[in-house]
């Protein structure tokens, strides 16, 4: 009699062994997706390609000048534009901010997006500055969640 009932612990155990190992490596993957669809800022280089919340942001996306009338006077005012992919597995839109600062205040802001895509699906991007000019000096560009301001 004491057999089936070692066996039984033993099953249980190992059951029990399984079961965390199952639950470890389960938290493992979702820590590693969490990583890639992670909203936390991140710090990128103008024209170099950047991952920030399970979007690609390929090389080669631009930052330009954009000559506009304000009034009587022109103005110049900011505007990215590049291209961008879905690398998660839902369905959704991209929408951020790119914030550039000098010395840790921020300059300018620029809201940015692109329509809704479909996993792996790439399409234009674009963050047009119309409330904000041109940066002349800044030495840092931080792409961040879009924030609605509500101080008014």
């Amino acid at each position: 009699m004491r057999r089936p009932t070692t066996r039984l612990a033993t099953g249980l155990v190992a059951l029990a062994c399984l079961g965390a190992l199952g639950a470890c490596s389960s938290d493992d993957a979702s820590t590693s997706n969490d990583a890639s669809t992670s909203t936390d800022p991140v710090e990128v280089e103008v024209g170099k390609a950047f991952s920030w919340n399970g979007f690609d942001v390929e090389d080669g996306w631009e930052l330009n000048g954009i000559e506009r009338s304000a009034g009587l006077e022109e103005v110049t005012t900011p505007e990215v534009k590049g291209t961008i992919t879905n690398t998660s597995d839902e369905e959704r839109a991209a929408l951020f901010e790119m914030v550039f600062s000098t010395d840790g205040s921020p300059v300018a802001t620029l809201s940015c997006s692109a329509a809704t895509m479909v996993a792996d699906q790439s399409q234009q991007f674009i963050c047009p500055g119309l409330s904000t000019t041109m940066p002349e000096d800044y030495d840092a560009v931080v792409v961040q969640e879009f924030r609605r301001d509500t101080s008014s």
